[in-house]
């Protein structure tokens, strides 16, 4: 069999197997809707025949009337709602026709499934652990057979025509019904409405519902009380009104209440009260029969009469403290302050509707204690508060305005701190570096705790073979913490090893640290101080005029390690130069005509050999 054709035999096969479904899908659809006609119009009929030979009392024709609703409903979602909703599943259909014949084997639904997946196979280049010929010699004669066999003369569909016979009796007699005995219909129809009257009064005979029942109105607003009286039979209600300060609430009389007779249209009646000034309670009375009390609270909008900022500022800080007095619009602090709000209002509040909304932040709920509350909260970003107020009364007496403050954090700012020297740049003997004593002073907005001394040493120059050191004075500390301190770092470098020699660069910075220990501690470094070591001969030139750091003058100097062993000879470098011209003056005065101190040649020369390492 050519795999070519396997796709035009199972497209037969595919819509053979729906027809049938969908075939037995619209028999079940019109089994369901006969089953519906019978169950439903067939039992009202039959209500309405009896009705009109029996005349049955109220409570059986209104319970029948709603037994053959709720038996017409059901019948509607089991018989007519879900075959239609049913979906064709081309497998259950296969295995049906297989039921149905019973001598196909299972011989349909192989064609579909082995069908699809070789079609998808030869899609996608999946191999099969069978052979495809085989399953399109396959699909081919099924397709054949079904062609042959039309599944649809497989089911027997007897019942459903008799059935749909005997809905064409039903319906064709409710027509008939409709149009012979229309008085009879209408005296029907009076009947039920009498009857579901009927059964109503036995059971609640008057029912009153009363709006808006218990209700808080703001004082100066308009409020409404209705009425909906349902099974009315007359055509006024009674409201009476008494005030709460007097009425005895023992008693559910309304001795000293005022009386409005209103009219009831279609069941319903309605007093309108332009503006409420005091509390009453209030109930309608029908036929002798009284609603349930209710009452009408007026009371007033709640508004900020006072409030207080108490701040408490971190310990560190060693402040007392602070209460600020009235409405705020921004309040600055520190990070870490803690502030209490406390506030009376004009009314008294509802415990659980107030509450502050937070820009950034959950909702913060009150401490509410009749006309006062509180709240508290900690600094610790920018942010902004709006307080709400609800009156005692609940919902609807919100406060018209809510009270809005902002949060500014004020930082807290690391401490200074400075070496008492003019200059930061400095030569000086190594006898004298090794001696030296820094003066400083440090100041803090809330206190210095410490002070250190850190210092680093390294060579002018990478050809004097040095390498860095650092270290750091023993710190100052400071307890209590004090706003301004000052001290001295005597003799640093008197035990440093090894010691200072000429060449070395120096370099001094002090590092203050505050008392914050909250969010800190904060930092403040001083200007660097830097000194180079020079030896006394060398103490008229400075590290500018020799180039120090740069290759200006020793540019061709190469270090040579010293040989250790004496017999070998040691390795000499040799530089050449360019041969310069030199021009012959008699000078009077050496001292006047040369720009460093006379007599320094052979200290030029012993700092030259001290650079290449020859000494």
């Amino acid at each position: 069999m050519s795999l070519r054709s396997l796709d035009s035999s199972y497209s037969i096969v595919v819509s053979e197997v729906g027809r049938f479904g969908r075939f037995r899908k619209r028999w079940a659809v019109i089994a369901g809707l006969s089953k519906f006609v019978l169950a439903g119009p067939g039992l009202l009929l039959t209500w309405f025949l009896l009705d009109w030979i029996v005349l049955l009392p109220a409570w059986p024709l209104f319970v029948l009337f709603v037994a053959v609703g709720g038996v017409a409903l059901g019948a509607v979602i089991a018989w007519v709602l879900w075959p239609m909703l049913r979906r064709v599943h081309l497998e259950n259909e296969a295995l049906l026709i297989e039921s149905l014949h019973g001598k196909l084997d299972n011989q349909i639904i192989g064609a579909l499934q082995l069908g699809r997946e070789v079609s998808e196979a030869l899609g996608t280049g999946k191999a099969l652990g069978y052979s495809p010929h085989l399953v399109a010699a396959l699909v081919a004669q099924t397709s054949e057979s079904l062609r042959r066999l039309q599944p649809v003369k497989l089911l027997d569909l007897r019942r459903v025509r008799r059935l749909l016979a005997c809905a064409l009796a039903v319906v064709l007699a409710i027509a008939v019904t409709l149009l012979v005995a229309r008085t009879a219909v209408q005296r029907r129809i009076e009947r039920l409405q009498d009857a579901y009257a009927a059964v109503l009064d036995s059971l609640l005979p008057v029912e009153m519902r009363v709006s808006p029942g218990n209700v808080t109105v703001v004082r100066g607003r308009p409020v409404t009380l209705g009425v909906e009286v349902i099974g009315a039979r007359r055509r006024e209600v009674r409201l009476l009104r008494a005030p709460i300060q007097t009425a005895d609430k023992a008693s559910p009389a309304f001795s000293d209440a005022a009386v409005d007779c209103l009219s009831l249209r279609e069941g319903r009646a309605a007093l309108h009260i332009p503006r409420a000034s005091e509390s009453f309670r209030y109930r309608f009375e029908y036929a002798r029969r009284a609603s349930k009390e209710y009452s009408v609270l007026v009371g007033d909008l709640p508004t900020l009469s006072a409030i207080n900022y108490e701040l408490i500022y971190p310990a560190y800080t060693g402040q007392p403290p602070r209460t600020l007095t009235g409405r705020i619009p921004r309040l600055h602090a520190l990070v870490g302050t803690d502030v209490l709000v406390s506030f009376a209002a004009s009314t008294e509040l509802h415990p659980e509707l107030s509450y502050v909304e937070w820009q950034v932040g959950p909702r913060q709920a009150m401490n509410v204690t009749g006309r006062f509350g509180h709240f508290s909260f900690q600094i610790n970003r920018p942010n902004r508060a709006t307080i709400h107020l609800t009156g005692a009364h609940g919902p609807g007496f919100e406060m018209e305005q809510p009270v809005t403050f902002e949060v500014a954090v004020q930082r807290d700012e690391a401490p200074t701190v400075e070496v008492l020297l003019k200059q930061k740049k400095l030569t000086m003997l190594a006898e004298e570096a090794a001696s030296l004593g820094l003066s400083w002073v440090a100041e803090d907005d809330f206190g210095v705790s410490e002070v250190t001394l850190d210092w680093k040493i390294e060579a002018i120059d990478e050809l004097l073979g040095r390498q860095p050191r650092q270290g750091s004075a023993p710190p100052r500390r400071f307890d209590p913490a004090l706003d301004r301190v000052r001290g001295i770092f005597p003799e640093i470098f008197k035990d440093t090893t090894p010691p200072l020699a000429p060449g070395d660069r120096i370099t001094i910075t002090l590092r203050a640290t505050d008392n914050n220990t909250l969010t800190g501690p904060g930092v403040g470094r001083s200007q660097p101080v830097e000194i180079v070591v020079v030896r006394p001969d060398l103490a008229g030139f400075t590290e500018r005029q020799f180039a120090f750091g740069s290759r200006a003058l020793l540019g061709g100097l190469q270090k040579v390690k010293r040989a250790t062993d004496l017999l070998i000879d040691p390795v000499k470098s040799i530089r050449t130069e360019a041969k310069h011209e030199i021009e012959k003056q008699e000078v009077k005065s050496r001292v006047a005509q040369e720009s460093w101190p006379s007599g320094s040649e052979d200290a030029v020369g012993d700092y030259f050999l001290l650079m290449s390492g020859e000494r």
